[in-house]
């Protein structure tokens, strides 16, 4: 459980052999390539260059195209998977299959192709639609669309706001002009039409008698026929497209069937992706390239039995103290402790030769977290949910992860449910009450003879505010101890004796004999050399500060700069361990709101108490997950981590196949 051991690799090899150990070291899967520190703009790399981007291009269009043909396909033919649907398992050689990427290939274009075909019959549609909805006010005339009138007397196509009073706008009419006829139609939400006829002298007039109500001319150009004549014309057009749509949707809904083919197409064009950007690392000329990375030093083996296939020079060598910040980092840990790189990571990640945090942190975080949820339902449901999932489900990758803590974590929730008696709040006292069967259940009751639990809770949140808050700050000074601790360790290691003694070491002398020369009398029947070996220890640590800051300063400054220190140092330890009441704060918070839940249902009766025990229970236990897991994690993030970590390392990224919809499984 350490930070793994990376070796430098540097290889020249010939470039006909390029592609094909591209593909065998990403099916090795251990070995990270980076930029060659090589600057081609100087005249002495002449000759050099890097490799074409077409093959990245062409790599990235086609998983375009795959992903963009999923997407129709999720749409017009929903795949049935359920929650639970383990991934489906393939070989490496059957995911870089040819004949199968080029029918996923051509399967997409299909899809795509009848996509777009569905697309333009419904914008066809929407517009003979629209097209029939301006014919509709003019259904209810026998009037050809394209009817003009005569010289003498035109017809003209109008309309007015819906609102108008048309019986004025008749009576306007015929007041400015004579030989005036208006003819209503229909009308829409803003618009009322009619038909204009007048004779041709009168026109000017008429208009100018109608121009107080708001009336414009309706051009219906392209039109022959009645209305209605059209739109019944139209009428077919659309059923006759409609029925287009369907075939077009019936057919994308049974290319449904290659959808396993699709996503198996779209994790090996991933996969093409990646090893094409991992080409675009390389520096080649026209007969060979060079290859520069990392990998872990475990792995030596496996890397020089695949290179030995090749004809290629090439070397691996132990970093460099100036190489560490170059070098990719690696955590190997076990079950119990990988779920929490996640945490690490999002954090930052070490440095490297520096220490692993997630085997420091794994036992804290998952105390922690039990000790805020604290009841036996709650951890029961975590166990056995995630039990489920990671059985059912076969998660890879961080979903694994994120289950396989939770379900850590529920383990430490039943624990310390055991002990407060937490069994969703108070949910069974609230029912044995209810049921009248508390006196006769066996097991603890208090004072009054009231049902608490089947056996003495060592103790409750509600109750014993004052154990939950010390036992809360002493489970964060063991924390911030070994913090320190482990900082010790490294000043140790890396011959930074000087700095451990007079800063952890005399930290720990202050903390240690400043507690024992309070807490010390107030113990009973400690022997009173307890104060006296209390205030020593004290006094030792009040020394070695100053005597660090002098030597550290290598003036006598250092003796009047060690009081900020010591304020510093003072506030610090003291506000880090006060943070540690969130642990008090959330526990008491979830027994709380159990109570309250239960005890409101309670009020009305047996099955009320049921139903809002069941959703009270349930929202208060969303709550506790989100509440639990932010708060633990802001606990190891910087009371934790800020004793001893020093980040600034960046995550080891390997060319490997990486898959997302298909698992991969070992050839026989």
């Amino acid at each position: 459980m350490a930070i793994v051991k990376m070796k430098r690799l540097r290889l020249l090899a010939l470039r006909p052999d390029r592609e094909r150990l591209l593909r065998e070291l990403q099916s090795l899967g251990c070995v990270e390539i980076r930029e060659p520190d090589i600057d081609l703009s100087d005249p002495e790399w002449a000759g050099l260059g890097k490799p074409g981007l077409s093959g990245l291009e062409k790599a990235r269009e086609q998983s375009l195209l795959l992903g963009n043909a999923l997407d129709v396909l999720r749409r017009c033919a929903p795949a049935k998977d359920g929650l639970f649907t383990p991934r489906p398992e393939i070989t490496e050689g059957e995911l870089f299959d040819e004949a199968v990427y080029a029918q996923g290939l051509d399967a997409a274009r299909r899809v795509m192709e009848g996509e777009q075909a569905l697309a333009a019959k419904g914008a066809e549609r929407a517009k003979l639609l629209t097209q029939k909805a301006s014919l509709e006010p003019w259904t209810c005339l026998d009037v050809a669309l394209d009817e003009e009138g005569t010289a003498a007397v035109p017809v003209h196509f109008c309309s007015v706001p819906v609102r108008t009073d048309f019986a004025a706008l008749e009576a306007a009419a015929d007041q400015g002009a004579e030989l005036v006829q208006l003819v209503r139609a229909g009308s829409d939400r803003e618009l009322q039409y009619f038909l204009l006829i007048c004779h041709h002298s009168a026109v000017s007039a008429c208009y100018e008698a109608m121009r107080p109500f708001g009336v414009s001319r309706v051009t219906l150009r392209g039109w022959t026929g009645t209305a209605a004549e059209n739109t019944a014309l139209l009428d077919n057009r659309i059923a006759a497209l409609e029925r287009e749509e369907a075939e077009c949707k019936s057919a994308l809904s049974a290319l449904g069937e290659k959808r396993d083919v699709l996503r198996r197409c779209v994790d090996r064009a991933a996969q093409e992706i990646g090893r094409e950007e991992n080409k675009a690392r390389l520096i080649d000329t026209d007969a060979a390239f060079v290859l520069d990375g990392w990998f872990p030093a475990e792995n030596a083996g496996e890397v020089e039995k695949l290179l030995g296939g090749f004809q290629c020079a090439w070397e691996a060598a132990d970093p460099t103290p100036e190489e560490y910040p170059q070098v990719p980092i690696k955590l190997k840990n076990n079950p119990v402790t990988a779920p929490f790189t996640a945490i690490t990571e999002m954090y930052a990640m070490p440095a490297y030769d520096t220490v692993d945090p997630n085997p420091l942190m794994a036992p804290f975080f998952i105390i922690f977290f039990g000790f805020m949820m604290n009841d036996i339902g709650y951890g029961l449901l975590m166990v056995l949910g995630t039990a489920f999932f990671l059985w059912k489900a076969k998660p890879k990758g961080g979903m694994r992860d994120m289950m396989s803590m939770f379900f850590m974590c529920g383990i430490a929730s039943v624990f310390w449910g055991c002990l407060t008696g937490g069994f969703f709040g108070d949910f069974l006292p609230k029912l044995f009450d209810l049921t009248g069967s508390a006196a006769s259940v066996p097991g603890y009751h208090d004072a009054s003879g009231a049902f608490v639990w089947f056996w003495k809770p060592l103790f409750t949140p509600i109750n014993d505010i004052i154990l939950v808050m010390v036992g809360s700050m002493v489970l964060g000074v063991i924390q911030v101890f070994t913090g320190m601790a482990v900082s010790v360790e490294e000043k140790f290691r890396h011959g930074n004796a000087l700095d451990a003694v007079t800063q952890e070491i005399a930290w720990w002398c202050i903390l240690i004999g400043a507690a024992l020369v309070i807490g010390g009398p107030m113990i009973p029947g400690a022997p009173a050399v307890l104060g006296t070996v209390g205030m020593v220890i004290l006094v030792l640590g009040v020394v070695l500060l100053p005597v660090g800051s002098v030597i550290r300063a290598k003036s006598p400054i250092g003796a009047v700069t060690w009081i900020w220190d010591a304020y510093q140092g003072i506030s610090g330890y003291f506000s880090d361990i006060l943070s540690y009441l969130r642990l008090m704060a959330l526990m008491m918070a979830g027994s709380i709101i159990a109570s309250v839940f239960n005890t409101l249902g309670s009020v009305f009766g047996l099955v009320p108490f049921i139903i809002v025990a069941i959703i009270g229970n349930v929202l208060n236990l969303v709550l506790n997950l989100l509440g639990c897991y932010v708060h633990t994690m802001r606990l190891q993030c910087l009371e934790f981590f800020g004793r001893f970590y020093q980040d600034g390392g960046k995550a080891f990224r390997p060319l490997a196949v990486q898959t997302k919809y298909v698992d991969i499984k070992e050839e026989i």
